[in-house]
Order: structure tokens, then sequence, then C-alpha cells
């Protein structure tokens, strides 16, 4: 595969590269404009006809705004992100449904390959890799098929802060700000800016942390009563969508916890507090044993593990750390195996096929407990494992994670 270290990124694009680069922008984008239509149940490809419900939930919601109606009320399905998020909605209003789905779909494709690019993939293996992330990869699939944001809150991250080549060559605007946006969008990008922080990179990290209270302070300026809606409700334990915690596609620990023992708890909640700190400290240790790439997409997964809710197709974040496995060969070979296998089961979800809703999950036998919570199991083994071997590299056990890969 064709790769390139953080120390070896091209400072950017020329014209020519660029054109190369839509030609290998095609097979993706065409196979994420038939993940769109065909994924979810009634879209249709031809006629173009895709059931994006969350994109229409976007619409319904920029059409609320414009019209001066409360988001939070409107029929349908809920409009759960903060105020602040609304008004990303507003552009996709402009356009009709058929070309909006399409330059949604078009903006997904294109951020995940910029994400793979950033990885080190060039040329036809970016092209390749990305094809396949969207045709094979069920949390891209669906992200598709939904007309969902995941896509858009990884690569805010990413392209914000991991090292490695950048499409553009330099940075436009300081490091940290697009985090910092996307956790006003989403809480879960802040353990990234968290990390950051505790790894002393201080100032993305607040930078970070001074955008967010900026976009969240507009949302209360602007709409006031819907962010004391939208923020009350959150700080009394209220996402809008707590009745899901138990289904089968909650890939998160709380989620586990409420299948296993039948109801949300003290203890869930603990739990997941103790995944949030110990994968932020597991990222640390990683940045400080000079493996930020792995700390970043550490620290995304702790984000997704400690989560009330994170569905399947929120594992976005699966694919640059399946992309960086593949490719990142002097890693330690055993934990790029442990973490391949854990990859490629949550990139399968071979879980969806378990029965499911009206509290079947509550009956769920052994077997069925062991391959809905597998996922959830692995992604906590693989951070340990990381952070065990991050801690022996600053121990002075050089080759603990990296091992020197010699020249054929």
């Amino acid at each position: 595969m064709s790769t390139a270290t953080p120390a070896e990124a091209p400072i950017g694009l020329t014209r020519r590269q660029w054109l190369g680069a839509l030609v290998w922008f095609l097979p993706p984008f065409v196979a994420g404009l038939w993940a769109g239509a065909m994924t979810i149940a009634g879209g249709s490809f031809d006629p173009w006809a895709p059931a994006m419900i969350d994109l229409d939930v976007y619409r319904r919601t920029g059409a609320g705004l414009l019209a001066g109606t409360d988001i939070y009320t409107a029929d349908g399905l809920p409009w759960i992100y903060p105020p602040f998020a609304a008004f990303f909605t507003l552009p996709l209003t402009v356009l009709p449904l058929g070309p909006t789905q399409a330059v949604w779909i078009a903006l997904t494709v294109a951020l995940l390959m910029a994400m793979l690019y950033r990885i080190g993939l060039t040329g036809w293996t970016l092209s390749l890799a990305t094809t396949a992330a969207v045709w094979l990869a069920e949390p891209v699939r669906e992200t598709l098929g939904f007309g969902q944001l995941g896509v858009l809150l990884v690569s805010a991250a990413v392209l914000d802060s991991m090292p490695g080549p950048r499409v553009f060559g330099r940075r436009f605007l300081p490091e940290g700000l697009w985090i910092g946006m996307a956790t006003a969008v989403k809480l879960t990008p802040a353990t990234v800016a968290a990390y950051q922080f505790f790894a002393g990179r201080r100032r993305p990290g607040l930078v970070a942390f001074a955008a967010f209270l900026a976009a969240t302070g507009l949302g209360f300026a602007l709409m006031p009563a819907g962010s004391l809606h939208y923020w009350g409700g959150l700080l009394s334990g209220d996402s809008g969508i707590n009745t899901g915690i138990t289904f089968k596609t909650n890939q998160s620990v709380m989620g586990l916890w409420a299948r296993l023992f039948g109801e949300l708890s003290r203890g869930g909640l603990l739990l997941s507090a103790v995944v949030a700190v110990g994968g932020i400290a597991v990222a640390v240790l990683l940045h400080r044993a000079s493996e930020e790439r792995l700390a970043i997409i550490v620290a995304g997964l702790t984000s997704l593990l400690a989560s009330p809710i994170s569905w399947s197709h929120h594992y976005v974040w699966v694919v640059p750390l399946v992309a960086l496995l593949l490719t990142d060969r002097a890693l330690n070979a055993p934990l790029r195996v442990f973490g391949l296998f854990y990859g490629i089961w949550v990139l399968h979800a071979p879980f969806k096929q378990l029965p499911g809703g009206d509290g079947v999950e509550l009956t769920y036998s052994i077997g069925h407990q062991v391959v809905d919570n597998l996922g959830i199991i692995g992604g906590l083994a693989f951070i340990i494992w990381c952070g065990v071997l991050a801690a022996r590299v600053l121990r002075g056990d050089s080759t603990a994670l990296r091992t020197p890969v010699l020249a054929s």
C-alpha cells in the first residue's frame, strides 16, 4: 500500500494531482450513491429516492428555523442536537431533496477519503480503500443510508489534529477549532480535546474548549429557550432517546450494562465514567510514547464506548483504526492482529442479525449476550492493551509498541 509517515507529509496537491484525485473519487462516490439509496428499506436508486431519514430531520429543522417554529417539538423523529448544530441545517434547505442528498453523500465520501489520505493512502489504493469502506463497512454504509453526520464528526478530529499529509498542504485555522465546534454539535469529540490537553498540547485543547464555549454561547444567544430545553434535559440525564439504551445496536458500555442487568443504574453511569477517564489516560500514554495517530483514534473510540448511546453506525472511528493497523507494519504485531479482528467485527456488525426491539434484548440468552456485547468488550480490551504497551515504552522498553521494520 502507498503510505506516508507524518515526517514525509507532502506540502499539498498540485493541479494535476487534484485532477487525478477527482478521477479516484468517482468509484467511492458511485458506491456512496448506491449505499445512500439502497441501505435503508424503502430507498430506491433508480428512480433516485433514498430513504435518508436523518437528513430529512436536518432539512426539517432548517425549515423550522427559517419559519421561527420550535425545532424540539416538531412532528416525526426528534431533533436531538443542541441549537448551535441546528444552524448547520440551513444550507440543506437551499436545494431540492434529491440534489441535497447527492451533495451530502459527496461530502461524506470526500471527508472519508481525506481521512484515509491523512493516514497515508494515496492514488488507486486510496480510491479502493474508500470504496471498500463505503461498500463493506456497516458504520459508513448506514451513515450514508440514514444521511447521518458521523463521518463529519470523526473527520473534524482526524483532519484537525492527526499528523500526516494534508490535502491543502497547510493549516488555515487554529488547531483545535474544528474539534471544539464538533463538540458543540455532539459532545463525543470532547475526549480528543481532553486527551490533547492532558498530553501537554495545551493550546489545541484550550482552543477546542474556547470554540465549544463560543459556539454553545451563540446557541444560547440566538435560541435561549431551545438551549435551556436541550442542555437542561441533558443535565437531568435525558438524551432525547433514552428508551433506546437497551437496544442491540447501542454499542456502548451503558448499553452492555443495561442488557445484562435489565435496568439503567448508577453502576452503568459509573462504568461509563471509568471508561471515559481510563480511555483518555491511555490516549495520553500513547501520545507520550510518540504514537499520536493511535492516541487520537483511541480517544475517539473511548468517546463511543463511554457515551450513553452509541449506535453501531457511529463507529466510523474503526475505519481509520483499520487503515492505520494495515499500513503501519512496525506496530506491535499481536496488537495489530487483535485490533484488526476487532475492527472487522465492528465493521461487519454481526450482532445486527439478533432479534431486537420491544425489550427482546432483556431476554437474551448467554450466547446472544456474547454476540451483542463482544465488540464492546473487544474495544475495551484493545484500549487496555494499548495502555499496557505504552506504559512499557515509557518505562524504557522502546520495542513494546513498535518494532523496526527491516528493509526487504
